[in-house]
């Protein structure tokens, strides 16, 4: 009998798969490593806890939000990946820690400062010096604070310190929320705290209880005004107020009425007044029980000290002065002076024109004092893009009187600005580069002058099975002017609204393996801002001249047989007038309930008009063949409106909506739209269940070559998208997921006899036609721009039969089919 036996030599064959299954077991031991490092026992003082949780009990008025934010954020648990019991920052937090040394930051800092004391004196302005000073204290404090507070630069982006929390700060944010309800009313509200133990590790969960009790509302309001002209400009503003009677008493409304007034009386030549030292407001609670807990507010404006009124200044001169920062410490530096219209203006090295400058001040002397004007003024002379800032300063003088004096340092007249971004089109990973050089004042009207250069690769379909990438070329030029050039009547109305005129020429050139096109363009654009959210945007010319010098031998036989499709790829003279208005009040790196409206309207081919034969041009006639000359024009009207919508959630989540509508209407000779011109649906920004350009006509399977083929264009658009937009967690930046639903196509104006009764518009079975896509995605903020990935899933597709277009439960996770999620990386939000 054997009790035993030598373990049996595995095969090659045999040994892998133990191999992977270990590599396996390995990973996920790293794995589990990992985590337990982020919730091992952290060394915490006699009085600290490890704070698990927090929350609120008893609010009713207040919400649980507002009351979030009174919490400062060391006394915020530690972050969590969707609800797991561990906290991987703490984990991060400490790996940064075995890498910190004070001795590395120490010899940096020491590094820094030498370079600091290497520099020349600062007593002569040299701007190339000064960027250096500015940098190395910038790198000085950097290290001082990691010194400090014994951080690295992981610890401080990438961990998460453990959440520790003491008594003493318990009872510091419990008194604080309770001052926050004071503050809003709720006079004799309580507020106490209650400290749960979790488990034996000090872990403890902190309530707050809250008692609102009843809210006090203001009764009677009243201003006492010891100067009569104060009193009479505030009676005009009565309905501007405020503080209203029958609302909750609020500290912070107290504050924005305080701020109200000065600023109202800082626009109206009272230079002098500050809220804090004048005004003074008083609540009287006597009564309140009788009164239903209602106050009375008295507004007190208190007179200067042993004055029987406040002083209203008046300008005494207006002095602008520009000075070129490049310069630095010359000694020969050209110095231009000149008066135009009561205001002196001084320049030091560069020279600028005063008459296009004297539109931007609106401050005049003799003008009483106005604190708008001033501001307006700053911000007309920073939109030029000629000066790094502009700030005026006053001296004041005796009798009321003050001096004014605009300093502007000029930006420097060359700049270089490089853009690089990635896409992902048909599974291609492309990207893109581009450099522009920008000079300013070269023809001495304020001007800018851009020169750009671009160069891009992205993923086309091919003839066959294999896709493979295109090459797009281009350059542009585009002078920009400060003013609406040619009409100065409408020029002089405009002064004031940021006006802009921009005349650009283009040449791009595009190349993949079907077909090399090339567009020359010449556009003139006006725009200016009707209000602080509404743009006008004008382009009485956009004038292209494309052509496609070369086409597959394979790629030409189907434009043999598709008419439609071979107007796209003629020689074209394409011309138009266009106009676009916008509404935007969004506001950068704010969830807040906003609207965008893009509305726009273009009349193509209207330069034909100008010649003497209505239907040609000669010169294009000699450019392109003459058996094609009839198919390069363009004659067509287009409107399009885009509609969006953001509504918040709460501080971090929000809801947003889409609805884009569009017409374009080909007539004349070709009855075709120019390519460029036309609708498309489907990719990243649109219908994101279906390929870029893929999606239509109706319900037609569009045109293919080779089965890859599929930019699908339409004369009539129609897509909405619904999106849901929520906070996940913070690592390196802002990761949140978006969940969404598209629907949309695009149709033809006019039957097609290939796909008859598919492709064309028709009232009696659009609404059977409408594609459908749902899916989700992640996206990562880092403030300065978004990387988006999203994953889209077919839910009706119309351009099955009817009674097959309900498609979602054929989805595949393979390639196998249509059905599979289409994965789309992207650079921003879809709208």
């Amino acid at each position: 009998m054997r009790f035993f036996s030598l373990p049996k030599r595995l095969t090659k064959n045999e040994l892998a798969p133990k191999k992977k299954l270990a590599g396996k077991i390995s990973y996920f031991i790293l794995f589990i490593s990992l985590f337990s490092s982020c919730t091992r026992k952290v060394q915490l003082e006699q009085d600290e806890y490890r704070l698990n949780s927090f929350e609120f009990k008893g609010n009713k008025q207040i919400s649980t939000e507002e009351l979030d934010l009174l919490i400062p954020p060391a006394q915020k648990p530690n972050r969590r990946i969707l609800y797991f019991p561990v906290t991987p920052y703490v984990g991060f937090y400490n790996l940064g820690k075995t890498f910190y040394s004070d001795e590395k930051i120490g010899g940096r800092l020491d590094k820094w400062e030498e370079k600091l004391k290497e520099l020349p004196s600062s007593a002569n302005y040299d701007a190339k010096i000064e960027k250096k000073r500015k940098k190395y204290l910038t790198k000085i404090n950097v290290y001082q604070d990691r010194l400090e507070t014994k951080e690295n630069w992981w610890m401080k982006n990438v961990g998460e310190p453990p959440a520790k929390i003491t008594e003493s700060a318990i009872k510091r944010t419990n008194d604080k929320i309770n001052k926050y309800f004071y503050s809003k009313g709720f006079f004799d509200n309580k507020v106490k705290y209650q400290i749960d133990s979790v488990n034996t590790n000090r872990r403890v969960k902190v309530t707050y209880l809250i008692e609102e009790k009843n809210a006090y509302r203001i009764d009677t309001i009243q201003y006492v005004i010891e100067d009569k002209k104060i009193d009479s400009l505030l009676q005009s503003t009565f309905n501007d107020r405020f503080l209203k009677r029958f609302e909750n008493v609020d500290f912070n409304k107290i504050e924005l009425e305080k701020s109200r007034i000065e600023i109202l009386l800082k626009d109206n030549g009272y230079y002098n007044f500050i809220a804090k030292n004048y005004i003074n407001i008083e609540i009287d609670t006597t009564d309140y029980l009788k009164r239903g807990y209602k106050v009375n507010i008295a507004v007190q404006i208190n007179n200067p000290f042993q004055k029987d009124q406040h002083d209203q200044f008046t300008l005494e001169s207006v002095h602008f002065i520009s000075a070129d920062a490049s310069t630095g410490s010359s000694v020969n530096i050209d110095t231009t002076e000149s008066i135009l219209n009561n205001i002196r203006f001084t320049f030091i090295g560069k020279k600028f024109p005063a008459k296009v400058l004297d539109k931007k001040i609106l401050i005049r002397p003799n003008q009483l004092f106005k604190a708008s004007l001033v501001n307006e003024t700053n911000r007309q002379l920073y939109g030029l893009d000629q000066f790094a800032f502009a700030n005026v300063r006053f001296t004041q003088l005796p009798e009321n009187q003050l001096r004014a004096e605009i300093i502007a340092p000029t930006n420097p007249k060359y700049t270089t600005a490089y853009n690089f971004d990635v896409n992902n089109i048909n599974n291609i990973l492309g990207g893109g580069a581009s450099v522009s050089l920008r000079a300013r004042n070269l023809l001495h009207v304020l001007e800018t002058t851009e020169l750009g250069l671009r160069a891009n690769l992205e993923g086309q379909p091919g003839l066959d099975s294999t896709t493979q990438r295109s090459r797009e070329l281009g350059a542009n030029l585009a002078i920009n002017f400060p003013k609406v050039i040619f009409i100065n009547r409408f020029s002089n109305l405009l002064s004031l609204k940021s006006p802009r005129t921009q005349l650009a020429v283009s040449f791009n050139n595009s190349k993949q393996r079907l077909f090399e096109r090339q567009v020359f363009r010449l556009t003139g654009n006006y725009s200016w801002q009707r209000s602080k959210y509404e743009t006008i945007l004008i382009s009485p010319f956009d004038i292209n001249l494309i052509n496609t010098p070369f086409k597959d031998p394979s790629f030409e036989a189907v434009l043999k047989t598709e008419q439609n499709l071979r107007v796209l790829y003629d020689p074209q003279f394409v011309s138009s007038i266009n106009g676009t208005y916008i509404f935007n009040n969004q506001i950068q790196g704010k969830n807040i309930k906003a609207r965008y409206i893009r509305f726009f309207v273009e009349s193509g081919g209207t330069a034909l008009n100008f010649f003497p034969n209505k239907n040609k041009i000669n010169f294009i006639d000699q450019l392109f063949p003459l058996d094609t000359v009839k198919r390069a024009y363009f004659r067509f009207i287009k409107m399009n409106i885009d509609f969006r919508k953001y509504i918040p959630i709460n501080k971090r989540d929000s809801w947003a909506y889409r609805l884009n509508l569009g017409v374009a209407h080909p007539y004349g000779q070709n009855q075709a739209m120019p390519f460029e011109k036309n609708f498309f649906i489907g990719g990243p920004n649109s219908i994101r269940a279906w390929r870029p350009r893929s999606l239509g006509p109706g319900s037609a399977l569009g045109t293919t070559v080779g089965n890859r083929f599929s930019q699908q264009p339409g004369d009539i658009l129609l897509e909405t998208s619904i999106e849901y937009r929520k906070y996940m967690f913070r690592f390196i930046g802002n990761w949140n997921a978006g969940f969404f639903i598209d629907a949309g196509n695009v149709w033809k104006w006019y039957q097609i006899d290939t796909k008859y009764n598919q492709a064309n518009f028709d009232w009696t079975r659009f609404y059977r036609e409408i594609a459908v896509g749902t899916g989700a995605g992640l996206r990562l903020d880092l403030d300065y721009f978004i990387a988006r990935f999203d994953w889209g899933i077919k839910v009706f597709d119309p351009a099955k039969p009817i009674g097959e277009r309900y498609v979602l439960d054929n989805l595949k996770l393979g390639r196998s089919n249509d059905y599979y999620p289409v994965f789309h990386f992207a650079i921003g939000y879809p709208f």
